[in-house]
């Protein structure tokens, strides 16, 4: 079975998850998994995914190897991304961990391969990992997920990470809100939108700010990037100024890479309520919690 989606997960199966993960903070796997062999396959540029994923192998014992984006493979020949993916799985590593774009149907490729794979970001379909790591790093703080009032801030319609969270909320409780320009927004049933981040944070227990993508905007709206950019610093920027008046109990979280001077201003790296950092650890034992039940034990 491939990983693709949380709402493949039954809430216990997350909780299990995050028991797993949490085991592995402070406790060493035994036996490791020194028999298996994971193959990062990575269609897209990543610092955080990638590399926690490797992280999380290794520490569990497993092998690793790596295709990073198209430079020395055949890619460059124009070998679609069906048939790398094919090829590799051909070659019989124990999983596969695919980060691509929506060119990839990784549904459709999960029907086509022997080997189980890992959802590490599709597209805009969705980013599954990063949806269970910043719950559990909310969790850790001790709260309450169904008191839990999540504003995400900025580039929401291009947002993966919400994709993910929008079929997580249901499962384990928490709430969501959206804040931004009109044209960054989606709208979805059940989740209040801000067109203010002042009345936004008046909602929010926790703030997670998003890249504004523009690699993925069409011709048309990158000719207003500088219009887009100026008014998104302007009116929803997170700086010591927007966030004065939050509360001190609130968490900031955000999925990395941070564009500071842009959506985060770079005073907010030593803001008590910032939790990015330990997004990033909670990242590599969340996914070494998924390969371990993947490998080992099954969920």
């Amino acid at each position: 079975m491939s990983f693709l989606s949380v709402k493949q997960l039954k809430t216990e199966q997350i909780e299990k998850l995050f028991q797993t993960a949490s085991f592995f903070k402070t406790k060493e796997v035994k036996p490791k998994l020194d028999d298996k062999i994971v193959s990062l396959i990575f269609f897209e540029p990543s610092t955080r995914t990638r590399m926690s994923f490797e992280v999380a192998a290794l520490r569990l014992g497993a092998k690793t190897h790596l295709l990073n984006n198209k430079l020395g493979t055949s890619l460059e020949k124009d070998e679609t991304l069906e048939d790398t993916v094919k090829n590799i799985a051909a070659m019989r590593p124990d999983l596969l961990v695919v980060r691509c774009n929506d060119d990839l149907d990784l549904a459709q490729m999960s029907k086509e391969v022997d080997v189980p794979i890992l959802n590490a970001g599709w597209g805009t379909q969705g980013h599954p990992t990063q949806a269970l790591l910043d719950i559990l790093t909310v969790k850790e703080q001790q709260r309450e997920l169904n008191k839990e009032k999540i504003l995400f801030v900025g580039d929401v319609k291009h947002s993966r990470v919400v994709s993910s969270h929008l079929e997580l909320a249901p499962l384990l409780g928490y709430q969501i809100g959206f804040c931004g320009p009109e044209e960054m927004l989606i709208d979805r049933p059940g989740v209040q939108k801000f067109n203010q981040l002042s009345e936004g944070l008046k909602w929010a227990t926790t703030v997670y700010s998003l890249r504004v993508q523009f690699e993925r905007y069409s011709q048309k709206e990158k000719e207003n990037q500088q219009l887009t950019t100026a008014n998104f610093i302007s009116h929803f920027q997170l700086n010591s100024q927007s966030l004065s008046s939050w509360s001190k109990e609130g968490l900031i979280l955000h999925p990395g890479p941070v564009n500071y001077g842009v959506e985060l201003a770079s005073e907010i790296i030593k803001d008590s309520r910032n939790l990015i950092l330990t997004q990033v650890e909670h990242g590599v034992l969340v996914r070494m919690a998924l390969i371990y039940h993947f490998l080992k034990e099954q969920l």
